[in-house]
C-alpha cells in the first residue's frame, strides 16, 4: 500500500529519537509505524534489540503479519508484548529474585502463572465457602459474576496502582445508595484480600499479582535494569490509549534509559477503560519525548462519514446546533426503517445480497449490534446460508459451555470417564447426538438418548444399537444406527486409556471420531474453532492444576468448572482469525477492538439501550477505581448521563473511522420484546435528521 507523505515522514524518522505520535484512528499511524519498524531492521538496527509493546494481543496482529515478510533480512524478530505479558516473562525469568522478597511464603516452591479459568477457580475456593456462610446474600448474582467483579478490584489494585485497602473506601465514598448495601464493597475487598493471602501461601500469581511483582519488586533492581539495558534499546508502543496507567508509569520510567523510542495514541481512544485504560496517563507520555507528530487527514473514510461522525456526537450530546448551520446530506449513511425484528433480519439479509452481487466480498461486511445472542447468530446465519452466504461470529465474551462443539465434547468425556461420577442427562446425550452424527434430527435423536443411555451403576453406560426392536432401529435408521457404534465403539476403547489427560482426550475425540465424514464437525470450521479453544483452555488449567492440587482430578475439575459458567481465556487466533468469504457478526465494542478497518458496516436496532448503558456492576467501578476519580466524590445519576454520553460518542466514531465505504442502519419500531425502542442513539440519529431533512438516504422494508 502506498503510503501518504505524512506517513513517509513518520516512516523516515531518525531511529535514535524519541518520538509521540497522534492521531485519529484510520489516519494511518500504525501503517507507518509497521514501515518504520521495517525501514530499522532494513538499516541493520538487531531486530532482538526491539520491543513493540501493544495493550492487548490483538493489537499486536499488524506487527505480527508485517514481521512475516519474507523481503525482510533473515534472523531473529523484534519481541511483541503487553506489559502484562513482559511481565509474566521477567516474573519466571528472575524468579530466584524474587521469592523471598515480594512475599511468598514458600520459596521453595516454583511459580505457577494462573490463566482466567484457574484464576476463578482458586477464587471460588475462597469465595464459596464465605458465600455459605451469609456473604453476599442481599445480592442477586451469578458465582461467575461474582467471581469476575472481586478480580476485576483486585486487578484495578494493580493496573491503576493502589492498595487493596483502598477497594471498598473508594467505592464506598461514590455509593449513593443504602448504607447499609456498603458492607458488600467490605465482603469483596476481604475476598480480594484472602485469595492475595492465599496466592502467597501457594507461590500462584494471577494477573494482579504477576504485575505487582513485577513494578514494585523487579522494576527497580539493578540486575534487571542491566538485563534490560542490553536486550532492549528500541521501543515502539502503539494504542497507548488502551493501556493502564502502571504501563505508562513504566514506560515513562523506561524512556530515558532508552535509544529511540515511538509512541502511538489514538485520539478518542481508551475503549477498554472498564479494564483500566486511561488516554489522559497516555497523553502525559508525550512529556517524555523529543517531538511530537500529529496525523489529520483519514486515508480511506469518506469526507461524508468524517462529517457525520462529528454531526452524531453533537447529537449524542445534546449540544445546540447554530441556526445558520448548513443542512448535511451524508451519501454513505443508509437508513432502513423495519417494523419487526425479523422483518429487520430479512432486510440485512437482502442489502448483504446485494452488496456481494454487486462484487463485494463477504468479508468486507460486518453486522454489529450492541450484543449478539444464539437466536440472533442462528436466525441470521439460517437467512444467509439460503442465499449461499457464509457467516462468521466473533464473541470472545461468550461462554465455552454454550457452544454445541463443547457440549458435545463435554457429554463424551464424561461418558469416556465414568470413574468421574458425573452424571450425564438424557436430554444432555440427545442435544450430544444431534451435534455429533450429521444429519440427525431432534425425534430420532430423542428416541436413541431416551432407550440406549444406560443409567446401570456398573457396565457400559451405552446400551448397543441391536438391542432396539426392529420397527424402532428401522425408524431411526440402520445409517444413524452405524454411526451411533462407531461412537460406542469409539467411547468403549478410552475407557481402557486412563493415561491420557483431558486436552489429549478431546483432540482424539475430534481428530478420530467427530471430524470425520458423516460426523457433525466434519468440514465445520465453527466447530473447529470451539473445540481449539476448548483444548487451549483445558491444557492451560491442567498445567496449573496438577501441581497446586494433585488429590485432586483436574479433568473432572475442568468439566465442572465450565459448566458452572467459568470462562475460556481470551483465544488469540479467533481474533486474528479474517475470513474474507465470510460475512463478520460480532458485538460493536468487540469490533473496535479488532482495531481493523472495514468497507461496509450494518448497525442493528440503534434503539437498543444496549448501544449506551453501562454494564451493571455492583461490586465495582471502572470510573471510581480509576485515577481521574476525586476523591471522596458521589457517583450521581448526572455522572453515569455524562459517562454514558462520552462513551457513545466514543465508540460510534470509532465505529465510523473504521468504516471506508458506507453504513447502512437497520431500524425497527417494535423490539423482540413487544417495546418501540428509544435509545439514546436512536434519539441522535432522529435529531440529526430533523436539523438535516433528507440528509440520509431512507428505505422501507
Amino acid at each position: 500500500m502506498e503510503l501518504t507523505s505524512q506517513q513517509i515522514l513518520l516512516r523516515d524518522l531518525p531511529f535514535d529519537k524519541k518520538i509521540f505520535v497522534r492521531g485519529e484512528a484510520g489516519t494511518g499511524k500504525s501503517t507507518a509505524a509497521i514501515a518504520h519498524l521495517e525501514q530499522m531492521i532494513s538499516k541493520g538496527i538487531p531486530s532482538e534489540s526491539i520491543l513493540v509493546l501493544v495493550p492487548q494481543r490483538p493489537l499486536a496482529r499488524p506487527y505480527m503479519q508485517a514481521l512475516s515478510n519474507p523481503n525482510l533480512p533473515a534472523g531473529t524478530r523484534p519481541s511483541i508484548l503487553t506489559i502484562g505479558g513482559l511481565a509474566r516473562r521477567m516474573d519466571e525469568l528472575f524468579w530466584p529474585l524474587l521469592r523471598e522478597t515480594a512475599g511468598f511464603r514458600n520459596p521453595e516452591m516454583e511459580p505457577q502463572f494462573l490463566t482466567v479459568e484457574s484464576t476463578q477457580y482458586f477464587l471460588s475456593l475462597i469465595v464459596d465457602p464465605l458465600r455459605e456462610k451469609g456473604y453476599f446474600d442481599g445480592i442477586s448474582i451469578e458465582p461467575l459474576r461474582l467471581y469476575s467483579q472481586i478480580l476485576d478490584n483486585l486487578n484495578k489494585t494493580a493496573v491503576v496502582g493502589f492498595p487493596i485497602n483502598e477497594i471498598a473506601p473508594r467505592l464506598r465514598s461514590a455509593w449513593i445508595g443504602s448504607q447499609a448495601d456498603t458492607r458488600y464493597f467490605d465482603q469483596a475487598q476481604e475476598c480480594a484480600y484472602l485469595f492475595r493471602d492465599y496466592c502467597l501461601e501457594h507461590s500462584l500469581l494471577d494477573f494482579s499479582l504477576q504485575l505487582d511483582v513485577f513494578y514494585h519488586h523487579l522494576w527497580q533492581n539493578d540486575i534487571f535494569q542491566k538485563y534490560l539495558k542490553e536486550n532492549y534499546q528500541y521501543l515502539i508502543y502503539d494504542n497507548v490509549e488502551e493501556d493502564y496507567p502502571i504501563a505508562h508509569t513504566i514506560v515513562r520510567e523506561w524512556i530515558p534509559r532508552l535509544r529511540g523510542t515511538l509512541l502511538i495514541l489514538d485520539e478518542n481512544g481508551g475503549y477498554r477503560s472498564f479494564l483500566g485504560a486511561d488516554p489522559l496517563s497516555a497523553a502525559t507520555l508525550a512529556d517524555m519525548t523529543e517531538k511530537t507528530i500529529r496525523l489529520t487527514e483519514p486515508i480511506n473514510v469518506p469526507p461524508s462519514l468524517v462529517d457525520f461522525r462529528h454531526q452524531l456526537a453533537v447529537h449524542i450530546r445534546m449540544e445546540p446546533v447554530p441556526p445558520s448551520a448548513k443542512p448535511l446530506r451524508v451519501e454513505n449513511v443508509n437508513l432502513h426503517y423495519c417494523r419487526f425484528f425479523p422483518q429487520m433480519l430479512d432486510s440485512v439479509v437482502n442489502c448483504i445480497e446485494n452488496l456481494t452481487r454487486a462484487g463485494t466480498n463477504p468479508g468486507d461486511i460486518a453486522v454489529l449490534s450492541p450484543f449478539v445472542s444464539d437466536s440472533l447468530r442462528f436466525s441470521l446465519q439460517t437467512r444467509l446460508e439460503e442465499k449461499n452466504i457464509k457467516l462468521t461470529t466473533h464473541r470472545p465474551g461468550r461462554e465455552l459451555r454454550n457452544e454445541p462443539a463443547v457440549r458435545c465434547l463435554f457429554a463424551m468425556a464424561k461418558l469416556a470417564h465414568p470413574q468421574w461420577k458425573l452424571k450425564i442427562k438424557s436430554l444432555e446425550w440427545r442435544n450430544a447426538l444431534m451435534t455429533a452424527i450429521e444429519g440427525l434430527d431432534l425425534i430420532r435423536a430423542d428416541f436413541l438418548a431416551n432407550t440406549l443411555l444406560s443409567h446401570k451403576t456398573e457396565g457400559d453406560v451405552l446400551n448397543p444399537f441391536s438391542q432396539l426392536k426392529p420397527e424402532m432401529a428401522e425408524r431411526i435408521t440402520y445409517q444413524v444406527g452405524e454411526k451411533y457404534e462407531i461412537i460406542r465403539a469409539w467411547l468403549a476403547a478410552s475407557h481402557d486409556n486412563t493415561m491420557q489427560d483431558l486436552p489429549a482426550f478431546f483432540t482424539r475425540c475430534f481428530g478420530e471420531l467427530l471430524s470425520q465424514k458423516g460426523f457433525g464437525f466434519h468440514q465445520s470450521y465453527d466447530m473447529a474453532d470451539a473445540t481449539e479453544r476448548l483444548i487451549q483452555s483445558a491444557r492451560e488449567f491442567d498445567s496449573v492444576i496438577r501441581p497446586v492440587l494433585p488429590q485432586e482430578n483436574s479433568g473432572a475439575e475442568f468439566l465442572q468448572l465450565l459448566e458452572n459458567g467459568i470462562t475460556g481465556a481470551q483465544f488469540l487466533p479467533s481474533w486474528l482469525d479474517e475470513r474474507k468469504d465470510a460475512v463478520l457478526l460480532s458485538p460493536a465494542f468487540t469490533f473496535l477492538m479488532r482495531n481493523q478497518p472495514c468497507p461496509y458496516q450494518i448497525w442493528l436496532d440503534p434503539g437498543n439501550t444496549g448501544w449506551w448503558e453501562r454494564l451493571n456492576q455492583p461490586l465495582t467501578h471502572p470510573v471510581v477505581l480509576s485515577l481521574n476519580w476525586p476523591p471522596d466524590a458521589r457517583w450521581t445519576d448526572a455522572e453515569e448521563l455524562n459517562h454514558n454520553q462520552n462513551s457513545l460518542v466514543s465508540h460510534t466514531g470509532g465505529l465510523l473511522n473504521r468504516c471506508t465505504d458506507s453504513l447502512h442502519i437497520f431500524l425497527i419500531q417494535v423490539d423482540e420484546q413487544g417495546n418501540e425502542p428509544r435509545g439514546p442513539l436512536l434519539q441522535a440519529i432522529n435529531r440529526f435528521l430533523r436539523y438535516n431533512p433528507g440528509g440520509l438516504t431512507l428505505y422501507d422494508a
